[in-house]
């Protein structure tokens, strides 16, 4: 398995983490991951065989183009022969910038970028099959983004990331009504823009940056005990810490230790 991340450019920066590729050849054996809730939307190009999504009894395979929102479950997904596919990682608020419908009606799902998009879906999917390398599909998506960027509001943008920069600070380990006080908004109005531009209402949000700070002191802090980790992330009961993990990720935490003993955030993924 090979992977290339690639910096956006321009203006995209502010908008976009990266664009992560990922190929397997088809001599290499069918691999299985486990996708885990993130804080931001993504956006999918398969180029080569889509991936399979595994579910308890059956499985599915993915649609060439996958626009996926905000999610506080996990799922399983595995190659199918020779793969190639696409990342594009959004900012937590960037995505609203290039939807401009409601990022809730995405939320804990995955949906076909044709059923928005339809004719301009297979142009994409057929220019990004015929391109000779990474560099000409970077390409080939950064025109398709720079097609549909239409900013939103100015103080939107604003109550936006001065909301997510609060919530990071704390790591999660703050309330709803406790977040609209600091951003001098009423508790309504917080929840109805983060549901509209992340994808999520004010409290899964804050919910959702928790996990992804467990996971970094997973990254940072490999042996300690569970009492100390629960601490360390705002948690004072374990059975409490146990329950919201797995839910997020399938795993307790001592399950997902012992799977991922050199799990790191030190280095972005897709």
């Amino acid at each position: 398995m090979k992977f290339q991340m690639v910096s956006p450019s321009g203006i995209l920066k502010d908008y976009i983490r990266h664009y992560c590729f990922m190929e397997t050849g088809s001599a290499e054996p069918d691999i299985m991951e486990r996708v885990i809730p993130m804080d931001n939307v993504q956006l999918m190009f398969h180029y080569k065989n889509p991936f399979i999504v595994v579910h308890e009894n059956s499985a599915d395979m993915q649609p060439r183009s996958i626009l996926s929102g905000l999610t506080d479950t996990f799922s399983d997904v595995t190659t199918h022969g020779e793969s190639g596919v696409v990342f594009v990682s959004f900012l937590p608020a960037g995505a609203c910038h290039f939807f401009r419908f409601s990022l809730s009606e995405i939320e804990n799902t995955s949906i076909n970028l044709s059923e928005i998009l339809y004719n301009e879906t297979r142009q994409i999917e057929d220019a990004l099959y015929c391109a000779g390398s990474n560099e000409a599909r970077v390409h080939i998506i950064e025109q398709f983004l720079l097609h549909h960027f239409s900013p939103i509001d100015a103080y939107d943008r604003h109550l936006l990331n001065n909301g997510l920069q609060l919530i990071r600070r704390c790591k999660g380990q703050t309330s709803a009504f406790g977040l609209s006080e600091q951003l001098a908004t009423t508790p309504k109005n917080l929840e109805r823009k983060f549901s509209r531009y992340l994808g999520k209402t004010t409290k899964q949000v804050i919910k959702l940056v928790r996990f992804q700070e467990i996971l970094r002191d997973f990254s940072e802090h490999k042996n300690i005990r569970l009492t100390d980790r629960a601490y360390n992330n705002g948690y004072f009961d374990q059975a409490h810490f146990i329950k919201d993990f797995k839910s997020y990720c399938g795993y307790t935490p001592g399950e997902f230790s012992a799977r991922y003993p050199d799990f790191s955030m030190n280095g972005e993924s897709c």
